[in-house]
């Protein structure tokens, strides 16, 4: 053994401990640094991309209470087409009772997807209002900042219908939040 050290160079000696400190050195270790980096452009990417989700949810409940809306004209003009000279009272009165055991409100859990006027609080309830002297009926349904979404009155045989585009809630979203 001892004849090998003896037959090693100084330029053996000096390659064998590079050799060594260059093992010691992983060149796969993350830093800290890195780590730090990467936690901020997630946060970055994060809060950047949240906003759209948050306005595609509320979008896709506006577009469920329209759909609502649009069930109950329907089912409104059915009942009318079947039965021209019924009062929309009494429509409106059996339509509530059957669509709610249906369809569910996406605002809120404990409110009722469709409500008389009158007794109408809850956010995304669609609201019906009778008028018996006309012989029609006024469906509206709101977004949860009580903007308009749709306006329909049915009066048999024909009914007018006011729908805003999803759209344009989207740009006023935008506009809020500057």
């Amino acid at each position: 053994m001892d004849e090998n050290k003896i037959n090693e160079t100084p330029e053996i000696q000096d390659e064998n401990s590079n050799k060594s400190v260059k093992k010691d050195e992983n060149p796969n270790k993350i830093t800290f640094f890195e780590i730090f980096i990467l936690i901020l452009l997630v946060i970055c990417v994060g809060l950047y991309v949240s906003p759209n989700f948050l306005l595609k949810a509320e979008n896709r409940k506006n577009a469920i209470v329209q759909t609502n809306a649009s069930i109950f004209t329907s089912k409104a003009l059915s009942e009318f087409s079947t039965n021209s000279k019924i009062k929309a009272s009494v429509v409106s009165k059996k339509l509530i009772e059957e669509l709610n055991a249906v369809n569910k409100n996406p605002f809120s859990k404990k409110a009722p997807a469709y409500c008389i006027l009158a007794n109408c609080e809850a956010e995304g309830s669609v609201k019906i209002s009778p008028d018996d002297k006309v012989n029609s009926i006024t469906v509206e349904a709101y977004t949860k900042d009580n903007i308009l979404l749709v306006r329909t009155v049915i009066q048999p045989p024909s009914f007018v219908t006011y729908t805003r585009d999803l759209t344009s809630l989207e740009k006023q979203d935008k506009k809020r939040k500057k």
